[in-house]
C-alpha cells in the first residue's frame, strides 16, 4: 500500500491588509503594512498600534446566525468559504458526494472568545446573572469555529482545537496532515483563528512588555532588526483546505503544494521566553524535514516566527543557524509580522498561506522596517523589498507561551 500524501487545493485568509487571500498578498509582496491605531483605547489613554480586521462582510449567513457568532468565528466562516470555494467544493455534503465522515476539521484559537468573556464580565458586573447573555459560553469556548464550521458544512470526520498558544494554528495544520495520513480522513478544513483585540489583552501583553512602545503604526514591528522592541497584536484567520493527493486528482482538483512535513516539540524550559539554545525549535525543524524525507538544501524560504520581540528572534534565528549550517546564507527569511502583526493562534497559518503563495509565484514577501543588522540575528531576512527564488520547499516556524514549538514543511506537488 503506497503511503499517503497530503495535498494543499484551497487557502482562505482574513487580515488587515485584506480579507482574501489574493487581497493580502498583494499587500504582502508591496510590503505595505496593515498595522493601524486600536480603535478601542480611549479609556486607557494609550495609543496601542494593532491589526485590526476591517470591512468583512459574511455571504450566505441570515442575521440571526450572524448574531450568534463571535467575531473569531465570523473571521473562521469567511476564511473557510474561501478556501472551500478555491478548491471547488460545494458546501453541501449531498451535493459533494463524499462521505461526510470522511471530511473533517481542525481550528484552533490562543484566546478564542475573549471579547465575550470581557462583555459579559462587564454585564455580570452591572446587571448580575440576569446579564449574562445564553450565548456566552458557545460564543466563548475554543472550540466554538472548529464546532461551527463542521455544522456548516456538514464535516462529520475528526475535529478538535489543539490548544498551544501561538503555536495553535500550526499545531492544528499539522495534526490535520496526520490524520488524512493516517488514513482517518481524506480532506480536512484546518487552521487558526484569532479576535483578542481588547484592552484586556492589550494591555496583559503590555504588562509583560512584549508589545511595542513605537507610536508610529507602519513602523513599530521590525522582526530581527537590532533595535527591534516587541510585536503588533493583530487578528485574523487562515483555513487551508487539505485533501489526500489521489483523492485530490480523481476529482481534478488544482493542487496548490504538498504538505510533506511536520514536527512538534516543547522547550520545558520557561513559560514565557524560548530555550536559550533553541533545541526545541531546532528539533522541530529537523522532524518536519525528515517526515518530508527532505534535504535541507531543497528549503529556499523559510517563513519566521519572526515576532519582532529580542528574545524570540535570537533564539529563531540561532535555530534556523544550527538547523541549516552554511545553506543558511542561501535562505530567504520572511517575517511578516512586520506587515501584519502577531495575531496569536492565526499566525502560523497566515505564514502557511503566505508561504504556498511562494512556492506558487517564487515571490518572498519582504520583512519590513529592517534598518539595522543584528549581529545574533545573522539571517538574510528578505529586507523591506520582496525577493524572486526558485524552490522547491518552504518551510513554517512557529513558537508559543508554554515552549510550544511547530515546524511545517510544503513543497512543489510532483507525480
Amino acid at each position: 500500500m503506497s503511503e499517503r500524501r497530503v495535498a494543499v487545493t484551497g487557502i482562505g485568509v482574513v487580515s488587515c491588509l485584506g480579507n482574501s487571500l489574493p487581497e493580502m498578498w498583494s499587500g504582502l509582496t508591496a510590503g505595505k503594512s496593515g498595522i493601524t491605531r486600536f480603535s478601542g483605547n480611549e479609556q486607557y489613554g494609550s495609543s496601542f498600534c494593532v491589526g485590526e480586521v476591517r470591512d468583512l462582510t459574511l455571504r450566505d449567513v441570515t442575521p440571526k446566525e450572524d448574531r450568534r457568532m463571535a467575531r473569531h468565528v465570523r473571521f473562521t466562516i469567511a476564511a473557510a468559504d474561501e478556501a472551500m470555494q478555491a478548491a471547488g467544493l460545494a458546501y453541501d455534503p449531498k451535493v459533494r458526494g463524499e462521505d461526510p465522515f470522511r471530511f473533517g476539521a481542525m481550528i484552533s484559537s490562543a484566546v478564542a472568545g475573549v471579547i465575550e468573556y470581557e462583555r459579559n464580565f462587564e454585564m455580570l458586573d452591572r446587571r448580575g446573572p440576569n446579564g449574562v447573555s445564553a450565548l456566552f459560553i458557545p460564543k466563548f469556548m475554543l472550540n466554538g469555529a472548529s464546532g461551527s464550521i463542521a455544522i456548516r458544512y456538514g464535516l462529520r470526520g475528526p475535529n478538535f482545537s489543539p490548544a498551544s498558544a501561538c503555536a495553535a494554528g500550526s499545531h492544528s495544520l499539522g495534526e490535520a496532515y496526520w490524520v488524512i495520513r493516517r488514513g482517518e480522513a481524506d480532506l480536512m478544513l484546518a487552521g487558526g483563528t484569532e479576535a483578542c483585540l481588547t484592552n484586556l489583552m492589550l494591555c496583559g501583553f503590555q504588562s509583560l512588555t512584549a508589545l511595542s512602545p513605537n507610536p508610529d503604526p507602519e513602523k513599530a514591528c521590525r522582526p530581527f532588526d537590532l533595535n527591534r522592541d516587541g510585536f503588533i497584536l493583530s487578528e485574523g484567520a487562515a483555513v487551508l483546505l487539505l485533501e489526500e493527493m489521489e483523492h485530490a486528482r480523481a476529482r481534478g482538483a488544482k493542487i496548490l503544494a504538498e504538505f510533506a512535513g511536520y514536527g512538534a516539540t516543547c522547550d520545558a524550559t520557561h513559560i514565557t521566553a524560548p530555550d536559550p539554545e533553541a533545541e526545541g525549535s531546532i528539533r522541530a525543524m529537523r522532524m518536519a524535514l525528515e517526515t518530508a524525507n527532505c534535504p535541507p538544501e531543497a528549503v529556499g524560504c523559510i517563513s519566521a516566527h519572526g515576532t519582532g520581540t529580542r528574545l524570540n528572534d535570537r533564539c529563531e534565528a540561532k535555530a534556523i543557524r544550527k538547523t541549516f549550517g552554511d545553506w543558511t546564507d542561501k535562505i530567504k527569511v520572511s517575517a511578516i509580522k512586520s506587515m501584519i502583526g502577531h495575531a496569536l493562534g492565526a499566525s502560523g497559518v497566515l505564514s502557511s498561506a503566505a508561504a504556498v503563495q511562494t512556492l506558487r509565484t517564487g515571490i518572498v514577501p519582504p520583512t519590513i522596517n529592517y534598518e539595522t543588522p543584528d549581529p545574533e540575528c545573522d539571517l538574510d531576512v528578505t529586507p523591506n523589498q520582496a525577493a524572486q527564488i526558485d524552490t522547491e520547499a518552504v518551510m513554517i516556524n512557529s513558537l508559543g507561551f508554554g515552549g510550544h514549538n511547530a515546524a511545517l514543511l510544503f513543497r512543489r506537488a510532483k507525480g
